[in-house]
């Protein structure tokens, strides 16, 4: 059986939801393939997400809010741009439809 199958059936081996002819191939294939017998024994440990090694970085206010002024200026231009566009475009219309 092909590895990326092996490695999808993974998380239902370990929680023991597989059939027992699944379990079984899977047993077997882990046998035999080194790669996959690693991965397995990775997924099978534990771990705690509470642990953070790094702390997490968080942006200042100050990056923040640089952030929403240019994403807010953008989004102003874009607007104005559109309605520049149909404005010219109904301009155009009743020019050409008189």
């Amino acid at each position: 059986m092909k590895c990326s199958l092996i490695r999808d059936l993974l998380p239902l081996y370990i929680e023991g939801d597989c059939s027992k002819h699944t379990n079984q191939i899977v047993k077997e294939h882990l046998e035999g393939c080194s790669n996959c017998h690693e991965l397995y024994e990775l997924m099978k440990t534990p771990f705690d997400v509470r642990v953070i090694d790094q702390p997490i970085a968080t942006n200042s206010e100050g990056e923040n809010n640089e952030l929403w002024k240019r994403y807010y200026g953008r989004l102003i231009l874009k607007g104005a741009g559109l309605f520049f566009i149909v404005y010219i475009t109904v301009v155009l219309l009743m020019v050409l439809l008189k």
